[in-house]
């Protein structure tokens, strides 16, 4: 906390009428719709302002804004047994939050993959006391190995187009469907900065097979990305709201549940 915030708590816990009337000054009497965690709220911005305070905040941050509404859906879908694989799992974010389920149902399992060498060495700091296996490869359509590009934040580590100008690392990469995962039903994650499509067609016996009964894709380059899915019988959801779509597919946070689920 720093010193002039420290100093302002310490005046209005000390002076309540004075949090009070700046309150009524500074903050109109207005109900007005928020979202927070992709669920829409009425809220009064005077009488509920902790609530419209943290919605403004939310806007302007993307794991506020989109990430935890996506987090808390695939939460409520995890069930006894399921093994929960995080492909760009980053530094763990849904993998600890949702590793946690384990401490209830002990059978569950994570696994997480990240290609970035270095950041994968933080993602085994995350999750080095939760029931967690770490894989530090890429994913793509074949066994091979892949040339990535780094950027600024390690959110945009992204396979290489040939004509990127940033620092390049040459990174194993393997299918999906040459992974050893743990037994029981699967609840998977694509945030791959691109790459969804190969990362998927190297899925194909996984969903041909009809374990994959959730999949969540934070985002997708390639419009082939709804097909695949809708020709081996999945049916999709906004990942933030659970709002069901028909013959579309939401362009971003697309859920996909399997048919047979």
């Amino acid at each position: 906390m720093s010193f002039a915030r420290y100093v302002a708590w310490k005046t209005f816990s000390r002076f309540p009428a004075l949090r009070t009337s700046l309150t009524r000054l500074l903050v109109s009497d207005d109900d007005v719709d928020v979202e927070l965690f992709g669920s829409r709220l009425r809220v009064n911005k005077r009488a509920e302002i902790g609530l419209w305070r943290a919605a403004r905040a939310a806007e302007n941050n993307i794991i506020f804004r989109d990430e935890v509404a996506s987090l808390l859906n695939l939460a409520l879908l995890l069930q006894p047994g399921d093994v929960f694989v995080d492909v760009g799992a980053n530094v763990g974010l849904y993998s600890a939050t949702l590793g946690r389920v384990s401490q209830l149902l002990p059978d569950n399992r994570v696994v997480a993959i990240e290609a970035n060498p270095d950041t994968a060495n933080r993602l085994r700091e995350t999750l080095r006391d939760a029931n967690a296996e770490i894989i530090n490869v890429a994913l793509s359509e074949r066994d091979a190995e892949l040339e990535f590009v780094t950027g600024v934040t390690s959110g945009v580590f992204s396979a290489s187009a040939g004509d990127d100008n940033g620092t390049t690392v040459r990174v194993p990469c393997r299918t999906f469907d040459s992974l050893a995962l743990p037994a029981g039903d699967l609840v998977v994650k694509i945030d791959v900065e691109g790459h969804e499509l190969q990362v998927l067609r190297g899925a194909e016996q996984t969903l041909s097979a009809g374990r994959m009964k959730v999949l969540y894709v934070d985002g997708y380059s390639s419009s082939d990305v709804p097909q695949l899915l809708r020709d081996r019988g999945f049916r999709f959801y906004d990942g933030r709201t659970l709002q069901p779509f028909g013959d579309t597919a939401p362009p971003y946070s697309l859920l996909a549940i399997h048919s047979s689920r």
